[in-house]
């Protein structure tokens, strides 16, 4: 049975993103798997359940302070892998208004969510545990909670840049020069957004035409910004794409140390 459950796990795309959403007029991040979006809902498993954790230590926002988050990622793990023992779909969590939630999909509720918190209960006994199950053959909480929206999208890509340039020791707090790259499919619309974008401090560094594409014309725009500020300008430039007919395709920068 342990084998069957790992080969059904192993069948389940993976391309996690985390961003930051408002849920009832708070801040919530949100953690989804991206590539469950082509084949949601998947066949059987029409039964969402939440297990929250409660948190202890929480700001003002709701959300879990710096020093219990170590223990939240704790129990992230555990939960994680008590996860791949079962025949669930691990879609997401949601963290925000004082509490953890992690929201998958089974084929049948049964006892799954109890036995995940009795578990979990023993790694981590100081913690209190709540479950909400549901039929959700549409898997409406991953459309509707998980996954994110153009902007929400744009911040995770804004993410993983991000992250990489983290990696090399950049000082993301220093400004310089950040190149965006956008596709249109004709010259005028490109035009009409580099008029746009021109009065913002944006200026054009290159254009290329591929002619079998459906956006053929692809400019790029620089400016100097700092990456921590990134997610305002991309949803900027998101917005002022589309209104001019084009398509935002992300950005990328240079290294930046102290």
């Amino acid at each position: 049975m342990t084998l069957l459950k790992n080969i059904i796990h192993s069948k389940v795309p993976e391309d996690w993103g985390m961003y930051m959403q408002d849920l009832e007029k708070k801040p919530a991040i949100t953690r989804v798997n991206l590539a469950l979006y082509n084949n949601a809902p998947y066949n059987g498993y029409h039964h969402r359940i939440q297990l929250s954790v409660c948190c202890k230590e929480t700001t003002e926002s709701g959300l879990p302070s710096q020093e219990e988050n170590t223990t939240l990622w704790k129990i992230e793990d555990a939960f994680i892998e008590l996860l791949k023992q079962v025949d669930a779909i691990d879609a997401g969590l949601v963290k925000g208004n004082n509490r953890l939630n992690f929201i998958f999909y089974v084929k049948k509720a049964g006892d799954v969510g109890n036995k995940l918190i009795g578990k979990l209960k023993k790694l981590f006994p100081d913690y209190e545990f709540k479950l909400a199950e549901n039929e959700d053959k549409a898997w409406e909480t991953y459309f509707g909670t998980l996954y994110p929206d153009k902007y929400a999208m744009q911040e995770i890509q804004n993410n993983k840049v991000l992250q990489t340039l983290q990696e090399h020791h950049d000082n993301s707090n220093k400004s310089r020069p950040i190149d965006h790259y956008i596709f249109f499919k004709n010259e005028d619309s490109a035009k009409n957004f580099i008029t746009v974008v021109e009065k913002e401090g944006f200026k054009k560094t290159s254009q290329r035409y591929e002619k079998t594409e459906e956006y053929p014309v692809m400019i790029s725009v620089s400016r100097e910004d700092v990456p921590n500020n990134i997610h305002h300008v991309t949803s900027y430039l998101l917005d002022t794409a589309e209104a001019a007919g084009g398509d935002y395709d992300g950005w990328e920068s240079p290294v930046a140390t102290d």
